[in-house]
C-alpha cells in the first residue's frame, strides 16, 4: 500500500485513526492542508500534500523517527525529510494569522470592566505562561545537557502570551528545558518577539519577576 492510499483511507475511515496517528481530527486536518495551499504548498513530485503534512504531523505528534515514517508512508529517508522541511516552512507562514500581537488600543476585555468581578485587572490584556515539550536534541550536540530541566527530562521551555478570549499574542519557542522563564520573558521583550501597550500589563505567576 502506497503512503497516498494508507492515508486517504485513513481519512475516509473512522475519525480516530486520524487522531491516533496524527493528534487531529479528520476536519482540522483537511483544514490545516487547505490552509497550507493557500500560502503555496503543493504535491512535492509524486507526494501529494495530505501525505507531506502526515508525516509533519506524525513526527510532531508522535515524535517518530524518520525511518519509521519512511516505513509507514514508503518513501525514502531523503524524501521524508524533504516533505516534513517543507511542510514546516508552510506552517510558519501561516503563525501570522494565528498569533497577533496586542494594539496599542487594546481596549479593556469585558469581563474586566469596571464594576465587573475582576475589574480591577482592567487594564490587563491577557496571560502569559511557560510549557515544557519534549525535546530530542542530537546526542552529538555538545550543548544538549542544557535541554535537561529541572526533572532531568530533555525539553524545550516554550513561553506563549494569551488574551482573555484565548487568542494567541505570542509564542516564544527554541529554549533549552533550563531556561528560566523570567530569562524567556526578558529576552522576548528586548528582541520585540512580547509587545505591552503603554499602561497595560499580562498576568504571570511567581516564576516571573515585576518588570515595569
Amino acid at each position: 500500500m502506497s503512503g497516498a492510499e494508507m492515508i486517504t483511507g485513513q481519512l475516509q475511515g473512522h475519525h480516530e485513526r486520524c487522531y491516533d496517528n496524527y493528534r487531529m481530527s479528520t476536519e482540522n486536518f483537511n483544514t490545516l492542508c487547505n490552509e497550507l495551499k493557500s500560502k503555496g504548498l503543493r504535491c512535492n513530485g509524486e507526494v501529494i500534500i495530505e501525505e507531506q503534512v502526515g508525516m509533519f504531523l506524525q513526527l510532531l505528534g508522535q515524535a517518530s523517527k524518520l525511518r519509521k515514517i519512511g516505513e509507514d508512508f514508503q518513501h525514502s529517508l531523503e524524501t521524508v525529510w524533504r516533505c516534513i522541511r517543507n511542510v514546516l516552512h508552510f506552517v510558519m507562514k501561516l503563525s501570522p494569522d494565528y498569533i497577533k500581537q496586542p494594539k496599542s488600543n487594546t481596549p479593556a476585555h469585558p469581563m474586566l470592566a469596571e464594576g465587573t468581578r475582576y475589574g480591577l485587572f482592567k487594564d490587563a490584556i491577557g496571560a502569559i505562561d511557560g510549557t515544557h515539550i519534549r525535546a530530542y536534541p542530537n546526542s552529538k550536540d555538545k550543548y544538549k545537557e542544557r535541554f535537561i530541566n529541572r526533572k532531568g527530562e530533555y525539553t524545550q521551555n516554550v513561553m506563549a502570551a494569551v488574551d482573555f478570549d484565548g487568542n494567541f499574542l505570542a509564542v516564544v519557542a527554541g529554549w533549552e528545558g533550563s531556561a528560566h522563564d523570567n530569562t524567556i520573558l526578558r529576552s522576548a521583550l528586548q528582541k520585540g518577539l512580547l509587545y505591552v501597550p503603554p499602561g497595560k500589563y499580562y498576568l504571570v505567576d511567581a516564576g516571573y519577576a515585576n518588570t515595569p
